[in-house]
């Protein structure tokens, strides 16, 4: 009867549900126009200094950012974006001491504008949206494999300002034209028209990239070729926090190298990092009005750490780096098919405080890996990476739930610890995970317990609201939700091996 109450609730409730997740995802939507990275021109006195203006939404929906110039990174407060009015205040420490600049502007069609101000005067600045570069960009040193033979080639992937790529195939044997390339969800395709003396033929290319490896096949009626590749330069490849120091002090700035190995220190533009065998280098130059800011650096990689010396006309400074994850880290490729069938279930999404609940019960930690069936928008995988720093997966059928997951993975900056898979959970092999959570039916529930008996003993089940016929619960607790959609819900939890009831004669 509780159970029925509960659907009786779910229904009446749904529409006022789906008005509220439009109001939320207007407001989302609203703060991701202008999430990013700007490069932003301010004018002082007729000279143009560059800065970036870096805008992050955080698991509150607040906004978060940074502004990066020559001195290093600012950080922003009282960040506000309402309408198309943007306006922060900008926070300088140097020596101990703290300054502060407001700035007031608009952001219209993909465009910056406004005015800092500060105690010295106001300055005009405009900006303008930096796109990222695809990851399938760079070049690949790959390996080809035929019957016993194998032969290498280096796969040059080139992006213009529109995000279009091209592809050259450079090997020693024969002249290659590729043409097609598309690069969407992880997955590489082209076509390629290839000359070896006085033999020719076609053929396609189908791969996948998953961050610096490259694995696909190449078909022709000539058979079969697989392909394996590594990115060359993978090691510098990101974001690296910097630590610049001198007998004045010492300062941060960022470094960012992109997958064909340009980069932006600060904000400066650098055209080709130069990497071997773990040493880096690189040189720039910024115009500043007629002045020109020219820098050096050189250093090496090792262990995931980047030293090395900075010059300026100012002098040498000691570089210490480490990687920073980006804003908006990258989930895993996933490529998202039509729902193949009608879900089992209607989504209600499981509140804050219950998913709270539900991992707390579960006893998660850093070494489990959790398995959520029916990930819905993928607030249970997320939380538990974000709390409590373990692996998880979220699975589900339903093409939009897979969407609304994968945005959420990105959002949070979980994606080098969260998977989001479109599987029918009744095929899957759950033997890998020791925590599973559920918001299913009890039906369900039952039809998932042959899958369940194979999880490792001392394994955890959590089940939000709905129980587990012939299965005796270890822990049964409510959970108050004031405000989130309806006021008490059940969380049952089961351990492995599970405990079986008798229900032959109830």
């Amino acid at each position: 009867m509780k159970q029925s109450a509960n659907w009786r609730i779910i229904r009446l409730l749904g529409p006022i549900i789906l008005l509220m997740s439009l109001a939320q995802v207007s407001v989302g939507q609203a703060k991701r126009g202008i999430t990013g990275d700007w490069q932003v021109q301010v004018d002082f006195d007729g000279r143009q200094m560059t800065s970036i203006l870096s805008l992050s939404e955080d698991k509150d929906n607040e906004l978060n950012g940074e502004l990066i110039s020559l001195r290093g990174i600012s950080t922003l407060r009282d960040l506000k974006y309402e309408g198309n009015q943007l306006s922060f205040v900008q926070v300088n420490r140097f020596r101990g001491e703290e300054t502060t600049t407001n700035f007031t502007g608009t952001v219209r069609r993909g465009k910056l504008s406004g005015t800092f101000s500060s105690n010295r005067g106001q300055s005009e600045a405009e900006g303008t949206r930096l796109r990222r570069m695809p990851m399938a960009v760079g070049n690949w040193e790959t390996k080809l494999k035929m019957d016993e033979r194998e032969f290498t080639a280096v796969l040059a992937v080139k992006a213009n300002e529109e995000r279009e790529l091209s592809v050259d195939w450079e090997s020693q044997r024969g002249e290659h034209e590729v043409t097609n390339v598309d690069f969407k969800t992880g997955r590489l395709t082209f076509d390629r028209k290839s000359k070896i003396q006085d033999r020719q033929w076609e053929s396609t290319f189908e791969g996948t990239i998953k961050r610096h490896t490259l694995t696909g096949t190449i078909k022709s009626d000539r058979g079969d070729v697989a392909v394996e590749g590594k990115r060359i330069g993978a090691a510098v490849v990101g974001l690296w926090e910097l630590d610049i120091t001198s007998d004045s002090g010492s300062r941060k700035q960022l470094l960012r190298i992109n997958p064909d190995l340009s980069a932006m220190y600060g904000p400066i533009a650098v055209k080709k990092i130069d990497v071997d065998k773990g040493q880096v280098a690189f040189k720039a130059v910024m115009d500043f009005g007629e002045r020109k800011y020219e820098i050096s650096f050189a250093g090496q990689v090792e262990s995931r750490k980047l030293t090395g010396e900075l010059t300026t006309s100012r002098g040498t400074r000691k570089v210490t780096g480490q990687r920073r994850r980006p804003t908006g880290a990258r989930q895993q490729a996933v490529r998202i098919e039509k729902t193949p069938r009608e879900p089992d279930v209607i989504y209600v999404p499981t509140p804050q405080s219950v998913v709270d609940k539900m991992l707390e019960l579960a006893q998660v930690t850093k070494d489990d890996l959790l398995y959520d069936l029916g990930c819905g928008d993928g607030r249970i995988v997320v939380t538990a990476a974000k709390e409590y720093g373990c692996r998880a997966v979220g699975y589900d059928i339903a093409r939009k739930r897979i969407k609304e997951s994968l945005a959420n993975v990105e959002k949070n900056n979980v994606g080098h610890l969260v998977r989001i898979e479109q599987k029918d959970i009744f095929t899957l092999d759950l033997s890998k995970a020791n925590v599973v959570t559920l918001y299913l039916l009890p039906s369900l529930n039952v039809k998932l317990i042959p899958q369940l008996e194979k999880l490792k003993p001392g394994s955890r089940i959590v089940s939000h609201d709905f129980d587990m016929e012939g299965v005796k619960p270890d822990k049964v607790v409510e959970v108050n939700a004031e405000g989130e959609n309806w006021d008490t819900h059940t969380v049952y939890l089961w351990t492995t091996p599970l405990k079986k009831e008798d229900v032959s004669d109830e």
